[in-house]
């Protein structure tokens, strides 16, 4: 039988074909589980993500939701109960995330959206779906990212508000464990998405500088880090900032 036959999981942010999103919700359908993929605007990518994941012969819907709205979770949690009654939702990822690297170019508007989208969307998710999670089985892994550790002048709000996602990581390990639901949060360095800058911006010149592995890493390195803690064998693991970073945090 298949590792995650069974299994319900519930990706966020992952209809971009070269995301991480999408590599996670890959693997776990690979190994047997059935996906809620969301998406926020692209119907258009998220459908062939969808049909994708459909052949390799597990369930899978996409949902579209706004991840700074204030019914991101209720609106997530709504579709995946329709469409899958009684089921308990077994992995939440949080993924979905709005980035902004100039930490002074924003205005109230662009504040407010990057920390609702990056802060409140997960903890609307999680509080929507915890009555309906395996308890106990649980996971909530949240995608992070190394510059939370060090802070950036090029990444400023973006740095920060992963910087309150690895707080509330450690709360819900706290609130969530009695339970025997683990939290986590998986901190990448520069991976080769559309979302990482150019190898000749400063940023990734200081990455290279400090990483032991001196390459960007790939969104299939990161979702074998991310299915490793929504696997059985994770089980005694919460409460941990998992660093995905060739070696960078340990510089």
């Amino acid at each position: 039988m298949a590792e995650f036959a069974g299994k319900l999981a519930i990706v966020t942010g992952a209809a971009k074909s070269n995301g991480i999103g999408f590599a996670t919700a890959l693997l776990l359908a690979q190994k047997g589980a059935d996906i809620v993929l969301h998406y926020n605007s692209n119907a258009a990518a998220a459908e062939t993500a969808v049909s994708k994941l459909q052949s390799l012969g597990v369930k899978a819907i996409s949902v579209s939701a706004d991840a700074a709205s204030p019914d991101f979770g209720t609106t997530i949690v709504d579709a995946t109960l329709k469409a899958f009654p009684n089921r308990k939702i077994d992995i939440i990822i949080n993924n979905a995330a709005a980035v902004l690297f100039a930490s002074s170019a924003f205005d109230n508007e662009g504040f407010d959206n990057i920390f609702h989208a990056n802060v409140r969307g997960p903890l609307l998710l999680v509080g929507a779906a915890l009555p309906h999670m395996a308890k106990p089985g649980g996971r909530v892994i949240s995608i992070g990212t190394v510059a939370s550790r060090i802070g950036s002048r090029f990444a400023g709000l973006y740095a920060a508000t992963k910087g309150a996602l690895n707080t509330l990581t450690f709360t819900w390990a706290e609130e969530l464990g009695p339970m025997g639901i683990t939290a986590n949060i998986v901190s990448p360095g520069p991976i080769g998405t559309d979302n990482v800058p150019p190898e000749e911006h400063e940023l990734v010149k200081r990455f290279r500088s400090e990483q032991q592995i001196k390459r960007n890493g790939t969104v299939e390195e990161v979702a074998e880090v991310i299915v490793f803690i929504a696997s059985k064998g994770s089980s005694f693991v919460t409460g941990q900032v998992v660093g995905v970073d060739g070696g960078f945090s340990h510089a």
